[in-house]
């Protein structure tokens, strides 16, 4: 029934401002804006077969900082944190499990983002 994910959609009062904050930060290249009347509704970049957006708080029915499900796969969970950390990003201390490391932080607008490296193939 199902075959991948589409996309997940992470809400914002400003896209333009969170998308900026995503682009800036983590590097992610977005591709495609959607505006209305002049305001930027929604972006996309694309993550393997899937998207992650930046969408209206209108669209998605959500107040911002209520989103908290997205994980990205890093390839230095680490070095990543040490430059999250160097960029003024408050971020939560590295979490070890026996297959993987990750951590957490809060974008702009308070949703929760994920850092995440495999350490054991699974």
């Amino acid at each position: 029934m199902i075959k991948e994910i589409a996309f997940t959609a992470y809400p914002a009062a400003d896209v333009s401002k969170l998308r900026d904050f995503y682009r800036d930060t983590l590097g992610l290249e977005f591709t495609g804006p959607y505006e209305q009347d002049g305001v930027l509704k929604y972006d996309e970049a694309s993550i393997g077969n899937g998207y992650f957006s930046i969408m209206t708080t209108e669209w998605t029915e959500t107040e911002p900082g209520t989103a908290a499900s997205i994980v990205f796969e890093v390839d230095d969970v680490t070095k990543t944190k040490n430059e999250l950390t160097s960029k003024g990003i408050e971020t939560q201390d590295i979490y070890e499990t026996p297959v993987c490391k990750l951590f957490s932080f809060k974008d702009p607008e308070g949703n929760k983002v994920t850092l995440h490296q495999i350490t054991v193939p699974h």
